[in-house]
């Protein structure tokens, strides 16, 4: 049997323009979309060759191969500079009303500093790259040095393929080789605001973000480094 790609969806990582791109190469029935591992399994578990659905796009946790009862797979993911996702995800945030978060940032006098200094709740804002590649996203988990070290070694280890958001094509360039994607089509851009949101950005409001996301930067830097080696 084939193997399926699990797309694990990185937020404001164009993980939403990857998932498109994805459905533009394979047609809407080569990818599906879950978020629970149980979902994924079932998914799996059901799946019709020549591998129906290629792709399971979500933003589940490294670690859902677990339960694929001896499925082939392998893991994808583009990652992004920490500071510029999470200020990018604030900015969504205020955006969409349905947030558990939208209330509190769209609060009077509210801003990124302000934010942190309270420590208002919300994983997403805080090391959440590491959380999520070390396979404790939405646990309660209070991360830790060891858990920026597991993130890594499932990171490098052989089933994963990553890139990065801000320069996906070398990525992209290895997806369709896997896929058999023989004309891969233009990588869209979705989830981007037409008007660019002023708020936040300030040196106070980066600060305390790069304060409170010091495991996702070394993770990402990591990250980036092995990119460029490989490349060299």
């Amino acid at each position: 049997m084939l193997p399926v790609l699990l797309h694990l969806h990185v937020p404001r990582a164009s993980g939403s323009s990857l998932h498109a791109w994805f459905r533009q190469g394979l047609g809407q029935g080569g990818v599906a979309r879950a978020n629970a591992t149980e979902a994924v399994r079932k998914i799996v578990a059901e799946r019709q060759e020549p591998r129906r659905p290629a792709v399971i796009s979500g933003h589940f946790a490294y670690g859902v191969h677990q339960n694929l009862e001896g499925h082939p797979y392998r893991y994808a993911l583009l990652l992004r500079d920490p500071v510029r996702r999470v200020l990018s995800l604030f900015r969504y945030i205020r955006g969409l009303p349905a947030h558990d978060l939208h209330e509190v940032l769209n609060g009077p006098d509210m801003t990124i500093a302000r934010f942190y200094a309270e420590r208002l709740p919300g994983s997403g804002p805080r090391n959440a790259m590491v959380a999520q590649l070390a396979g404790v996203l939405g646990s309660g988990v209070t991360l830790a040095p060891e858990h920026l070290e597991q993130a890594c070694a499932n990171l490098f280890a052989q089933d994963m393929m990553y890139g990065l958001a801000e320069d996906p094509a070398p990525f992209l360039a290895r997806a369709a080789g896997l896929l058999g994607i023989e004309q891969p089509p233009p990588f869209p851009e979705v989830n981007r605001p037409g008007a660019r949101e002023s708020w936040g950005g300030s040196e106070a409001d980066l600060a305390a973000i790069a304060q409170a996301n010091q495991l996702d930067i070394a993770f990402y830097e990591r990250a980036r480094a092995r990119l460029k080696a490989a490349a060299a």
